[in-house]
């Protein structure tokens, strides 16, 4: 049987940040670590975007800024596109009107709520993070993280005053248990918000309940600089399974298997993980195909074992 991740981030109450606020994380998520592997993959999108991206079969690295992008063939990794266009980012739009608090994972947390793997504490690391070494990261608010859809988004958190941060979605700040968590809310791990304010400033965003400054924000592509990966619940189980994505440019739309010559559409659970049907995919190897928020697919194969199994491309960039 499957163990369901029920851990929520919580966004402190006292103006304060997250100290003496959080609601603890019961996660009992489980994945394994180590190994590596993942069959051939065929990416499927249209041309350049935000970020200098070079992909070269395995690898695709982004500067962050506006940029061209050069895209090699290989016999293992391929991108396509309509007549060279780029394609548009199918992010959500801006808040201009949003607010931040901070939280750390020894206020409760044993997993994040996407399910990505903790790697250190004090200070608090995540795996797959493109910033600040893994320590810049952060829970969204219940009606944005929208059931999961917002896992592995990477935002970008500026000040009026100039100071920016840049994010990726790990975990969910709950509206059931705390009020600050209303749409255009983010709590930041603490590093992250000491970016863009002060421990003693607590919760910003004067326009969203903050005491201080006004807080702006907004979805950005992630400057990954490796392929996407794939990983199994349970990597001993060939009748049952489930499936996380992680390493992606751009959030992940849908998940689908191909079972018998047919590709089945998987569910996602609010943990972050796809299903398909009860669980059962057959016999490895797992043929399957992902479709991120701007349209663009990727296939790859996947083994019946433990750990990161990494595609041979990314996602194409966006605009």
């Amino acid at each position: 049987m499957s163990l369901i991740a029920l851990g929520v981030a919580g966004c402190g109450d006292d103006g304060s940040g997250d100290s003496g606020g959080g609601t603890e994380s019961t996660s009992t998520a489980t994945g394994g670590q180590g190994g590596a592997g993942g069959g051939g993959v065929t990416a499927t999108g249209t041309g350049a975007g935000p970020g200098s991206t070079t992909t070269t079969g395995v690898t695709s690295t982004s500067s962050g800024e506006p940029g061209s992008t050069t895209v090699a063939t290989t016999a293992a990794a391929t991108t396509t596109g309509a007549g060279g266009a780029s394609a548009s980012c199918g992010y959500p739009a801006e808040y201009e009107d949003g607010s931040v608090t901070f939280y750390t994972l020894d206020m409760g947390s044993t997993e994040v709520n996407c399910s990505y793997q903790i790697t250190g504490r004090n200070p608090d690391i995540v795996a797959h993070v493109p910033f600040g070494g893994g320590q810049y990261f952060a829970a969204m608010n219940t009606a944005d993280y929208n059931s999961a859809a917002m896992c592995g988004a990477c935002v970008e958190v500026t000040r009026d005053d100039g100071r920016s941060v840049q994010a990726m979605v790990v975990d969910q700040c709950p509206i059931a248990t705390n009020p600050k968590c209303t749409a255009g809310h983010i709590d930041l791990s603490k590093n992250a918000f000491l970016k863009v304010g002060e421990e003693r400033e607590g919760y910003l965003g004067t326009t969203h309940g903050g005491a201080g400054g006004k807080i702006s924000w907004r979805y950005i592509p992630c400057p990954t600089t490796g392929p996407i990966t794939f990983r199994l619940k349970d990597p001993t189980n060939r009748y049952w399974n489930e499936i996380i994505v992680e390493g992606h440019a751009h959030p992940i739309e849908k998940l689908e298997v191909e079972i018998n010559g047919t590709w089945q559409t998987a569910t996602r659970q609010s943990y972050n993980y796809f299903v398909v049907g009860d669980g059962n995919m057959g016999a490895a190897p797992y043929h399957v195909r992902v479709t991120d928020i701007n349209g663009s697919t990727l296939e790859a194969m996947l083994d019946l074992k433990a750990g990161d199994q990494p595609a041979s491309a990314q996602l194409p960039a966006c605009r």
